[in-house]
């Protein structure tokens, strides 16, 4: 009785959120409009964009899109954040929505709501910032930084090749990241069944904590600090001295 209340429930919450979206179909006829926005370092996009960032010595920023969807697309800087979506309460189907954006520096990345993104070319000193979220997908090349945080989370995935200083990456709920390219030191929390494909990805130390059933594969060549819990595996490679080990819960930890 209570699991029919309990879908019951679910079914007209359902209903409800699609009541109070409107859904708007793709005319078929594709419109590229530029947008005159500079001077900005961070990118956001959400509404399930598709988004293209290349480094460049200047700004551009250019929406391809249904014609008859433009109406529901927002664009708009705040402070040194371009920032790129879909109204609320509007859903696309059949349709093509999608940016091109050129830029010289890029400190700041968030992709959500089902996004696609790809970023290329960008060498710089400084840190960055890269958010995933909400089955979004990254393809990420030729990237130089200083620091480099990544926060992946809602069964995203990230995938491509960075050279930096210190890496952090927070890897939850089911997502995925795949990295080649080199650090200095990475700490890596896994949770939630993610995995972390980081055998191309040369660090010196690592500090590791894997939770909930999590998978990674590291290249170790310094200290490799671990602590395992909840049949979470860890396979690494190089020749990393190993420090503090705490593994519990059926988890394991080898070399190959």
């Amino acid at each position: 009785m209570k699991s029919k209340i309990s879908l019951i429930l679910v079914l007209a919450m359902v209903a409800g959120l699609l009541t109070a979206c409107t859904v708007v179909i793709g005319s078929g006829t594709l419109k590229t409009e530029n947008m005159d926005f500079s001077d900005f370092t961070r990118v956001e996009v959400g509404g399930a964009f598709e988004v293209e960032i290349v480094q460049s010595g200047s700004f551009s920023v250019s929406i391809t899109a249904d014609d008859n969807l433009f109406e529901y697309i927002q664009v708009s800087k705040q402070g040194s954040t371009l920032k790129i979506g879909v109204k609320p309460a509007v859903m696309f189907s059949s349709a093509t929505h999608r940016a091109e954006i050129t830029m010289p520096e890029l400190l700041g990345l968030e992709l959500s709501g089902a996004s696609q993104g790809s970023v290329t070319g960008f060498e710089s000193m400084e840190d960055l910032d890269i958010e995933v979220s909400g089955a979004s997908s990254l393809t990420i090349e030729e990237i130089v930084a200083g620091d480099i945080r990544f926060d992946v989370s809602g069964a995203s995935r990230v995938t491509g090749e960075v050279d930096a200083g210190d890496v952090e990456l927070d890897i939850s709920g089911a997502s995925t990241i795949r990295l080649q390219g080199m650090a200095a030191d990475m700490k890596l929390e896994l949770s939630g069944a993610s995995n972390a494909e980081l055998g191309d990805f040369l660090v010196s130390n690592a500090s590791i904590n894997f939770s909930g059933a999590s998978r990674g594969t590291l290249n170790v060549d310094g200290r490799l600090d671990v602590e395992l819990s909840g049949a979470s595996k860890l396979t690494y490679t190089g020749d990393p001295t190993i420090g503090d080990v705490d593994i519990s819960g059926a988890s394991t930890m080898r070399s190959y």
